[in-house]
């Protein structure tokens, strides 16, 4: 997937540059999942059965819907705590509304009737937009101390009110319609999960597989779990749903054997096997222990997208057999080790040591199926890649290599000059470098750290130099109309805010 221009941007560019911010934003309340159900698995009877350790943890799942709706809020309004607390003040009017709204059973709410995450979805955007719209709105004097970031839970309120109303006479009928989709997908078996599967990966490159996945393990079909009714088959799975767990089965052979087979095929077949071994170890002993994938997938993803492809394709072939194999797992953070062993004895989890078949299958298919691309149509993968990307062969650089050191001479004319205040840590002396190839701060309209990337909308795409973009670190760039994104590894949080904070001229 060689960068390039896709399309004149307009409006086109502005939705996907939306769907990504949507989609960054959506990480911030599922970060803290991985905590919750390590706390929620601890305390279950078969483990550690302290029931205060597992009421903690259920405790965040029990509140998702809120917190996606402080978390959406903060993530889209660049971590401003008046947008957070609008999100949490619309929330709670629009959840009382709307229990107050819909049918009664027994003198309170019906509790099959629920809009799971997607009420927590909805408020944190509309907070979000509302405080961008009214954060620096000036009221009459006499209202004056209700004005600016003060006026945002105000009027996210009174939104929230409105909103209420409307899905609390509406959202009955309408849940019969998602329930029957849900089903319908369910209902498909292996081909649903193995589109699933293989769509998630595709998606990957523009980020919207956090979107996908959202629906997925938070709305996806319905259980009546001990303390309610539970949606997404990952909430659905702790609840102890024994139909749960089967569109998330089948990361675990890709994610703990397959990736690592691949590294062991690029590295096997690398020009430079030192300077690959150095990229890829690492990155799979990860992918192995806790599931992050990110750092292989980038490693080939714009240097070979055919690979890119192929994974995509073998990722929901997995999804697919693991489904017909009748393997029933799920994960609090991702597909690893940790969350294979903590669950494997769970109550509603079958088959768990047929997974581990699945899995040496798949080092095996992977290494070979890799091996053969790789060779068989030279493809630019770690090690290797030099002479398509004009580059030395260490292109791909760690962290602990992630550009100039603190005072370090920048390339010549790619540097923007030293401003009053500026650090020279190796952070800072990278997010300005990195600034200054993307066109410079007229060029950049705004920067967002996600995992492992900048998301940014630039004014002129042409401007941003892909070639200087990679002698400083990055192991990809992707242009898409004025959506642009550029892969800098595990420090991408730490360079976009710096860059940010140049951008709005703070140095």
């Amino acid at each position: 997937m060689a960068s390039g221009v896709v399309g004149s941007g307009g409006r086109g560019s502005r939705v996907l540059g939306a769907l990504q911010s949507v989609g960054r934003s959506l990480m911030l309340p599922i970060a803290v999942l991985p905590a919750a159900a390590l706390l929620l698995r601890l305390g279950q009877p078969d483990l550690l059965d302290l029931a205060w350790m597992a009421s903690a943890g259920n405790a965040v799942f029990a509140n998702l819907a809120m917190i996606f709706a402080v978390g959406i809020a903060f993530g889209l309004s660049g971590g401003d705590g008046a947008a957070a607390l609008a999100g949490l003040v619309g929330f709670l009017v629009f959840e009382a509304v709307f229990e107050t709204l819909i049918p009664q059973v027994d003198g309170g709410p019906d509790p099959d009737i629920n809009m799971g995450v997607l009420s927590g979805i909805i408020i944190g955007l509309v907070a979000a937009g509302l405080y961008r719209r009214f954060s620096d709105i000036r009221l009459p004097d006499y209202l004056g101390f209700f004005g600016g970031r003060r006026f945002v839970p105000i009027v996210t309120a009174l939104a929230a009110l409105a909103l209420g109303v409307f899905f609390g006479l509406a959202w009955p009928s309408v849940q019969g319609v998602v329930n029957a989709g849900g089903e319908a997908i369910v209902g498909l078996g292996a081909l649903g999960t193995g589109l699933y599967g293989f769509l998630n990966r595709l998606l990957i490159p523009v980020g919207l597989h956090h979107v996908l996945n959202t629906f997925v393990w938070f709305q996806l079909g319905s259980f009546q779990g001990p303390d309610g009714v539970v949606n997404g088959d990952l909430n659905r799975y702790f609840a102890g749903d024994p139909a749960a767990g089967s569109f998330m089965a089948g990361f675990f052979p890709v994610m703990m054997f397959g990736l690592p087979g691949a590294c062991l095929a690029m590295i096997r077949h690398a020009r430079f096997p030192k300077v690959a071994s150095g990229i890829l170890l690492s990155a799979a002993f990860a992918s192995f222990l806790t599931g992050i994938t990110e750092p292989i997938e980038f490693a080939f993803l714009f240097v070979a997208p055919l690979l890119f492809v192929v994974h995509a394709v073998l990722t929901g072939l997995s999804m697919a057999i693991t489904t017909l194999l009748d393997i029933h797992i799920g994960f609090g953070f991702s597909a690893g080790l940790i969350d294979y062993v903590l669950n494997f004895s769970k109550e509603n989890t079958t088959n768990p040591l047929l997974l581990l078949v699945v899995g040496l299958v798949y080092f095996v298919v992977y290494y070979v199926v890799f091996s053969f691309f790789i060779t068989r149509f030279d493809l630019a993968t770690p090690g290797r890649g030099e002479a398509s990307t004009g580059l030395s062969a260490d292109w791909i650089l760690p962290e602990s290599q992630r550009g100039p050191k603190p005072g370090a001479e920048a390339a010549a004319g790619h540097s923007e000059e030293p401003e009053p205040g500026d650090e020279l840590d190796a952070d800072d002396a990278l997010a300005r470098d990195v600034l200054a190839a993307l066109g410079g701060r007229g060029n950049v309209e705004s920067c967002e750290g996600c995992i492992t990337r900048l998301r940014l909308f630039v004014r002129d795409p042409d401007r941003i130099d892909d070639v200087r973009l990679k002698e400083l670190g990055a192991s990809g760039v992707v242009k898409r109309g004025k959506v642009a994104q550029v892969v800098m590894g595990m420090q991408s949080d730490r360079i976009a805010a710096r860059i940010e904070r140049r951008i709005q001229g703070g140095g």
